[in-house]
């Protein structure tokens, strides 16, 4: 409240709350709120199909080197238009800029770290998907999960009652792109995993090691690396790791990838 020219009490506005830091050079942001002793929220980026929703969409969570590197940029908005043409909503979470991680996690991954960054993974994902799910123009039904590397590991754990952390199992569909299948992985919603058989960062025989599991697909492509998908200038080494781009992989895995989003939406 403030005082007018008579002296009477004028009420003035709220203030907008910023929105959070986002990477990529994303302008649309909207707040992810977490239950985070370092951060009261991650930020989202947002893209609506044209027309009257409910729309279905997809959450997308990305590897650990960030929305600030190139590929994944270039990955992010092949996957944005596929999915806009297709109607279906999606939602490029980030969840370290706003921790300040501007590049990521990579660094930070250990056998000591993996639990913890993990479940604070798992813990985002969740969160936005109850983010997504309220909004009035999207279908909560119809809410699927794709995520690539430590964003495919956090969606598992999302996903599966057995890891610590937050759970949502009311998901449409899990797309989990190079992940790390641990011990006893169990995600409670249909799941596609598409691995490199060379990935030698997350291993594809651990995934092909997991049986007798409803809903649980394995897709591996010979001779493709880890980040497969990413559309890398040249192969490299990072982190004593072999990455390289596979575009006949990562043509089939996309379609594999709709087609598994599309039969899920019936």
């Amino acid at each position: 409240m403030v005082f007018g020219a008579a002296g009477t009490m004028v009420a003035l506005p709220p203030m907008a709350t910023a929105a959070p830091p986002i990477g990529g050079g994303y302008t649309n942001v909207i707040a992810i709120p977490v239950n985070d002793p370092s951060v009261k929220e991650i930020a989202g980026a947002l893209f609506k199909p044209q027309g009257v929703g409910p729309f279905p969409a997809v959450v997308y969570m990305s590897g650990c080197n960030g929305l600030n590197f190139p590929p994944e940029s270039k990955q992010e908005k092949a996957v944005i238009d596929s999915m806009l043409s297709k109607g279906i909503a999606t939602l490029i979470v980030d969840p370290f800029t706003p921790r300040g991680e501007k590049d990521g996690v990579c660094d930070k991954l250990n056998d000591k770290t993996f639990v913890q960054l993990m479940t604070r993974g798992g813990d985002d994902a969740v969160a936005a998907l109850k983010v997504v799910k309220a909004m009035p123009d999207v279908d909560p039904d119809k809410v699927f999960l794709q995520g690539y590397s430590y964003g495919a590991i956090s969606s598992l754990y999302a996903t599966d009652m057995k890891t610590p952390g937050a759970h949502d199992t009311k998901v449409a569909g899990l797309v989990a792109y190079y992940p790390y299948c641990y011990d006893n992985v169990d995600p409670l919603v249909p799941t596609l995993v598409l691995i490199g058989e060379k990935d030698d960062w997350t291993p594809a025989a651990n995934c092909k090691a997991v049986t007798g599991k409803a809903n649980f697909e394995v897709v591996v492509y010979p001779g493709a690396t880890h980040g497969f998908t990413e559309p890398f200038d040249k192969p490299f080494d990072y982190q004593g790791h072999h990455l390289a781009h596979d575009e006949e992989a990562t043509k089939d895995a996309q379609e594999r990838a709709e087609a598994f989003i599309a039969a899920h939406l019936k």
